[in-house]
């Protein structure tokens, strides 16, 4: 079933009142176009709370920018522009049928019966309107008694036959020649366009004040009521004998609307909060996820896996609240059946203990792929000899992902397409599983002119320093080109010791600065004013940092090419296995490329920039992952 409305964002909170009343009514697939010219994506976001209850419908919004629309004269003080684009209804929805209703209307009843009226022979189907015979209006636009003359609040359109008579046309043509000699506007239009063209329905399908008065008698079968004119059941002091059934839905709106969506965040850092490591998984997780997602619709708790102690830790950071549960199984089932959270999110599932205390399996997990790493991604990371990477591979959890997975358990997001088959091969999923796109956001500094800004001759790394980084390489590019000045921007955490020692007899390099961990204004500061973000890991995702440096036109010049990033916007070195120090040659000649051709860096910084913008801000991460939380059940 298709259904139009054409709304303001006044009207944002009838309007789900009204969807309400359709779906607490209807089942099967419904389509609901929304056409409008001032919705944002906050207005359009709010929509979403229909999914806490509802999942039998899908939501089109459609922005309405028509100059001829726009002209159209408005001779009604509280009806908007916004009523004449059902003139256009059928040029923009590719449907050959469709039900529009009005913003002040509530459905008490099932729809199939009125959707199923054979209309193949007219443009449109509606109920007489008792008010315009009453006041004996007709005449007025040299229509007869008899004549048919519907109220325009319920149409079901043939919107293939309106194509095919180019209707809108006649329909925006007529409304220029009669202009202000006519009263009701639209509605007058879309009658005398369409006499002898629309088919009457019963009016229990627009079961409007004046019905009331004269069919009392169909009240109780009334499944479209209509509440036209003033008499608006959300105003004070309406006196229409059916407002009661307006609140009753409404209420049920206000109930849904007031239930969070409770969702539990598996992760096992949260970027140095609550003494947690500073890796990406915890950056997305708190800088991003638990920023911009939480609000009157969504909390979001972070899970940091088992703790050690009796009862669940809490800590507060944020104005988030992370738990670590108890020590105890029988604890943290009994603690997790009281949260009773409605589905869990986790950034690469790292510890299944959760999910494996969870009383109820039936709970979906939503999972952000990042960084799968099947045993070939291993064996190449084993290669390096200096200092060896803890192997954290764990086919316990990959086990509980495909157990999930087999339950239709398991909602798969992905950071980046190069990265579905190695999930596929570590969670032995199928070929055609569904895996949606979600790109890792960026905050965008939208003062920064990537155009303009005079750069420095400074090169950085961005990461923690650990094995898998090879950060040693970094300061070994440092010794060979003492002309640039390279900064080291992160610090060891996991084995920090063994990893301090190896890079303490760098400490002397006079080209090379160890800043350590730095964030915020300070971090973006280093990388606005660097040309080149270098990355000598021997094993990459899609990190964050690449990202961050982009969207300031830094380059890049790596060993690692995820999604071709590395080769679109700077210099891809080839693979560089092992510890890599035979190898230093290929990054100095990358380096040194881009930095004696300003041309070609400058190019391909602004070429950069805006792939962020397209493709990495943080609007379209908001909209996309909230909609998979609240629609995902």
């Amino acid at each position: 079933m298709n259904i139009i409305f054409a709304i303001n964002r006044n009207y944002i909170s009838q309007l789900l009142c009204t969807i309400v009343s359709i779906l607490e009514n209807n089942g099967g697939n419904i389509d609901f176009y929304i056409l409008h010219s001032d919705l944002s994506e906050d207005d359009e976001t709010s929509f979403y709370v229909l999914n806490k209850k509802y999942s039998n419908f899908k939501l089109h919004f459609i922005s309405v920018d028509n100059a001829n629309i726009k002209a159209l004269p408005v001779t009604i003080d509280y009806i908007s522009q916004v009523t004449y684009y059902r003139y256009i209804a059928a040029d923009l929805i590719p449907a050959e049928k469709a039900l529009y209703l009005d913003a002040d209307i509530v459905v008490n009843g099932s729809l199939e019966n009125l959707y199923k009226t054979d209309i193949e022979n007219y443009c449109c189907a509606g109920v007489r309107d008792l008010y315009i015979e009453k006041i004996g209006y007709k005449d007025k636009i040299e229509f007869s008694g008899t004549d048919l003359y519907v109220n325009a609040g319920v149409l079901l359109l043939n919107l293939k036959k309106l194509r095919e008579i180019k209707a809108s046309e006649s329909l925006i043509k007529n409304t220029q020649e009669f202009g202000r000699a006519i009263e009701y506007q639209d509605q007058d239009i879309i009658n005398i366009t369409f006499k002898n063209k629309i088919k009457e329905i019963d009016s229990i399908y627009n079961f409007a004040a004046e019905n009331i008065a004269a069919e009392p008698e169909k009240i109780s079968k009334a499944v479209i009521i209509h509440y036209t004119g003033v008499r608006k059941p959300w105003l004070q002091k309406c006196k229409n004998k059916l407002a009661k059934i307006w609140n009753k839905y409404n209420k049920i709106l206000k109930k849904i609307s007031n239930k969070k969506i409770k969702i539990g965040l598996i992760i096992d850092e949260f970027f140095g909060g609550a003494g947690t490591a500073y890796g990406g998984y915890g950056f997305l997780a708190r800088n991003y996820i638990c920023k911009y997602i939480p609000d009157k619709n969504i909390q979001i708790d972070v899970l940091l896996g088992r703790g050690r102690k009796l009862f669940a830790q809490k800590y507060k950071v944020d104005n988030v609240n992370l738990y670590r549960l108890p020590k105890y199984k029988i604890l943290s089932r009994l603690w997790l059946k009281k949260q009773n959270y409605d589905k869990y999110l986790s950034i690469e599932l790292v510890d299944d203990y959760v999910l494996r205390m969870e009383p109820d399996k039936k709970k979906k997990l939503i999972l952000w792929i990042q960084d799968p790493r099947p045993w070939g991604d291993w064996r190449e990371i084993e290669t390096v000899n200096l200092f060896r990477e803890y192997c954290y591979y764990n086919q316990r959890i990959y086990d509980c992902v495909n157990k999930l997975y087999n339950k239709d358990g398991v909602k798969f997001l992905s950071q980046g397409y190069f990265l579905n088959d190695k999930a596929k091969d570590l969670y032995r999923l199928h070929n055609n599983v569904d895996i949606q796109y979600l790109p890792n956001p960026v905050d965008i500094d939208f003062s920064f002119d990537v155009q303009s800004y005079a750069k420095n001759n400074s090169i950085i790394y961005l990461g923690r320093i650990e094995s898998v980084k090879r950060g040693w390489l970094f300061c070994e590019i440092a010794k060979r080109m003492p002309e640039y000045t390279f900064y080291v921007l992160g610090q060891s955490f996991r084995e920090k010791e063994k990893n301090d020692a190896i890079m303490s007899k760098y400490k002397n390099i006079p080209n090379l600065i160890f800043a350590g961990h730095v964030d915020g204004e300070e971090k973006n500061n280093y990388i606005k004013n660097a040309k080149i973000l270098v990355n000598t890991s021997i094993h990459e995702a899609l990190p964050i940092s690449f990202l961050e440096a982009l969207a300031f036109g830094t380059l890049l010049v790596s060993n690692r090419n995820p999604e071709n990033l590395t080769s679109k916007f700077g210099i891809w070195v080839g693979d560089v296995l092992g510890d890599g120090f035979e190898h230093i040659d290929k990054y100095v000649n990358a380096i040194k490329e881009l930095m004696e051709n300003e041309n070609k860096r400058k190019q391909l910084s602004i070429e950069a920039r805006k792939y962020v913008e397209e493709i990495h801000n943080v609007t379209n991460f908001k909209r996309n992952l909230y909609e998979v939380l609240v629609k995902e059940k």
